[in-house]
């Protein structure tokens, strides 16, 4: 997760990320990461029909958001009213006909639902983020400009103020659930083993064959296939990063 869902490869150690935050951690409102790799719903980034290269570039990247919090969330105030702030965003999402899932990212929970074509996670993300997607230089004070992730923000903001902040339940804890360092560790070993399975170790060594090995020839955006993408495409499809699940 863990916004996550559109992504363009990032060589780290040798072994490519995706992520929609690509090498960024998202602050946010609350200043605790809440975009980091490996568990980002993952679908190639590029150009594609509908979208120019601009517009496709644009969508591999997320802006930060502002600093509402000092702390990390580990109060139960702070964390009820982050799910307020959520429950916020839900709303505001709804109305422009997109699904968002509240979630609590210190449970590594995620927002964006699975099974969203490019198309559909490019709307989703100009919802979330507004012009702040491709503007990083949108100010805070400017929420309007800053999608529904704005109206979350100034909700936070107004009910403070006035000396009521926001609440919700907190979500509990699944105990099922892997952890990020857990969900990236389960990554790398995916990718390791398919890489020896094809001769090849975890590293690039500078030869075309290995590039090929790791990351295939696939499409881009709308015309991605993880089956074409090398060790990278099918750990990230494994792991249930992708959109096609």
């Amino acid at each position: 997760m863990n916004v996550r869902r559109l992504a363009a490869p990032l060589a780290m150690g040798g072994i490519a990320v995706c992520a929609v935050a690509v090498a960024l951690t998202f602050v946010g409102a609350f200043e605790i990461p809440l975009f980091e790799p490996p568990g980002t719903e993952v679908v190639a980034a590029g150009e594609t029909g509908g979208l120019d290269s601009e517009e496709a570039g644009a969508a591999t990247v997320d802006p930060p958001a502002t600093e509402l919090f000092d702390s990390e969330l580990v109060s139960i105030e702070d964390q009820s009213e982050y799910m307020g702030r959520e429950q916020v965003i839900a709303e505001c999402m709804a109305e422009q006909g997109v699904e968002y899932l509240p979630a609590a990212p210190w449970l590594n929970q995620d927002r964006q639902p699975r099974g969203l074509s490019y198309e559909q996670s490019i709307i989703w993300l100009n919802a979330f983020y507004g012009e702040a997607r491709e503007s990083w230089s949108v100010p805070a004070s400017e929420w309007q400009r800053r999608g529904c992730l704005g109206v979350g923000d100034h909700a936070v903001e107004v009910a403070r103020a006035a000396g009521t902040p926001l609440s919700a339940p907190i979500p509990e804890p699944d105990p099922n659930a892997l952890t990020e360092e857990e969900e990236w560790a389960a990554f790398q070993e995916v990718i390791r083993t398919c890489m020896a399975e094809k001769g090849f170790g975890d590293f690039d060594d500078g030869t075309d064959a290995w590039r090929d090995a790791m990351y295939g020839n696939a499409g881009t955006g709308a015309a991605y296939r993880w089956e074409d993408a090398g060790c990278h495409g099918y750990a990230v499809h494994a792991t249930g990063n992708d959109n096609m699940h």
